[in-house]
């Protein structure tokens, strides 16, 4: 098996649908259903174009609460041809192109003159803050959430293919980015799009904190927040703002906003291109700066949030060979005590306390402060899960926002992990998933004649095994485990 990308294409076409269908939408009115192509066109047009520009307010004393941090002048030397040539061996092949059509397999061919040639292109770019609408502008294509009906358009969300050049140098901006100004800023609780950190990280950190809860004798109240369209959201000068006071020079902000300012899109749907519209607000998500622009902005509502607030989870922990001893922990000598209040992963962040008031006050705190930065808590999908402290009585707890009551849940799924308010694994959801993967495989890979046995196990490792243990290495650590 030589051709990887031919193979797994293939396991797609047999896991997947059979071919890719046009999938009526319904109209801004909720009522009509659209079915044409053109119409279909046309809604997505008129739905990314409301999303993508609408308007949204900063509080300014927000903003000056933000301390300035010395400017980090180096982010403003043009980038080096060994700077451009890492930001090319990144790129992932056989991604789609943007509207230009040139593939990354293009680029990454590149060497000798003609790779100077490049470098001196993104250079100029550089040198004279003016980019090419090719480099900047987006073809937009809707992503089926899994979650809801397809027939609205909410439940999709936008990936924006983009130009392989413009990819190549936001590759470079984004190493800058990470190096000098992200790891730097960034909360230890924030895990989304870092290095060396993953989901995995923050579904570990719940899990602990429902064991050492039980141990301690303690009731956990998790409210797992979800924020409308946080990324196509983000009010962009209030982010420029957030750069610059994070030491951002000016010519490196110019050159972010160079990405995003006079920048519009199209859709694509169907084998239909919609006109053009005008995108004035948000990151754009498909490139690569998006995340990190994302978690910067995020970083300062969270530190706006949390500012002089000691609320959230206690937990004790020792470090010298005592740490499954419960009994150690009551010492007062060689026990760390830390404070946990969040744990995020981009724009998914879920806010804890262990009595019901306290969660109540660090609610109320994150909801006016994302009002502060133009953001919107979706009140839907926001929930409440509490584990209660063995022994005590139950009853159901009242989180509210702005006057309307949070459901209260007894499992939530969780960067893709079931959460449960009993403490145990989600063995059933998994096995349940591993059981319909085996199933869609069985007569068209596994049981077929044609196919070897070692391609099989490959199959079946990527497919089957891959969802029958994701998450298990969140499980607890005990006295007897």
């Amino acid at each position: 098996m030589k051709n990887y990308k031919q193979f797994f294409s293939a396991l797609k076409t047999v896991y997947g649908p059979l071919k890719p269908t046009t999938t009526p939408l319904l109209a801004s009115d909720g009522d009509t259903l659209i079915k044409d192509k053109k119409g279909i066109s046309n809604r997505w047009k008129e739905h990314f174009s409301q999303l993508l520009n609408r308007p949204s307010s900063v509080d300014q004393s927000a903003l000056d609460q933000i301390p300035q941090n010395r400017s980090i002048e180096q982010l403003d030397v043009p980038p080096s041809i060994e700077e451009v040539q890492k930001a090319i061996k990144q790129m992932s092949a056989g991604k789609a192109p943007g509207k230009d059509g040139i593939p990354t397999e293009m680029y990454k061919a590149l060497n000798g003159k003609a790779l100077q040639a490049f470098h001196i292109v993104l250079t100029s770019i550089w040198e004279e803050e003016d980019m090419p609408p090719e480099l900047r502008d987006a073809s937009i294509v809707a992503l089926y959430k899994n979650k809801g009906s397809r027939a609205a358009c909410d439940n999709y969300r936008g990936i924006s293919l983009l130009s392989t050049a413009g990819k190549i140098l936001a590759c470079v901006i984004l190493s800058r980015l990470l190096s000098s100004v992200s790891e730097q800023n960034l909360p230890e609780s924030q895990c989304g799009f870092r290095p060396d950190l993953s989901t995995i990280n923050m579904v570990f950190t719940v899990r602990q904190m429902q064991e050492k809860c039980l141990e301690q004798n303690l009731s956990l109240y998790i409210v797992f927040t979800d924020l409308t369209k946080a990324f196509d959201t983000v009010n962009r000068d209030t982010l420029w703002v957030i750069l610059s006071k994070l030491g951002c020079p000016a010519k490196f902000v110019k050159l972010i906003q160079l990405f995003h300012v006079d920048m519009t899109g199209e859709v694509l749907s169907g084998g239909e291109t919609s006109d053009r519209f005008n995108i004035s607000n948000g990151v754009k998500q498909g490139c690569v700066l998006a995340p990190v622009l994302f978690n910067l902005f995020f970083t300062q509502v969270l530190r706006h949030a949390v500012m002089d607030l000691d609320l959230g989870i206690y937990i004790k922990y020792r470090l010298d060979g005592s740490l499954f001893n419960l009994r150690h922990l009551t010492a007062k000598t060689k026990t760390t005590e830390r404070l946990i209040l969040e744990v995020l992963f981009a724009d998914d962040y879920a806010l804890m306390a262990h009595p019901e008031n306290h969660l109540q006050t660090i609610v109320d705190r994150f909801s006016t402060t994302t009002k502060l930065f133009g953001l919107t808590i979706s009140l839907s999908k926001t929930e409440v899960l509490f584990q209660l402290a063995p022994g005590r009585p139950m009853n159901q707890p009242c989180i509210t926002i702005d006057g309307t009551q949070l459901s209260n849940v007894n499992t939530f799924k969780y960067l893709g992990s079931t959460i449960a308010n009993n403490g145990s694994l989600d063995h059933d959801a998994r096995i349940q998933e591993a059981s319909q993967a085996l199933g869609r495989l069985r007569s068209k890979v596994l049981q077929h004649r044609g196919v070897s046995t070692a391609t099989k196990l490959k199959v079946y490792n990527a497919v089957v095994l891959s969802s029958l243990l994701y998450g298990v290495r969140h499980g607890h650590c005990t006295g007897s485990t």
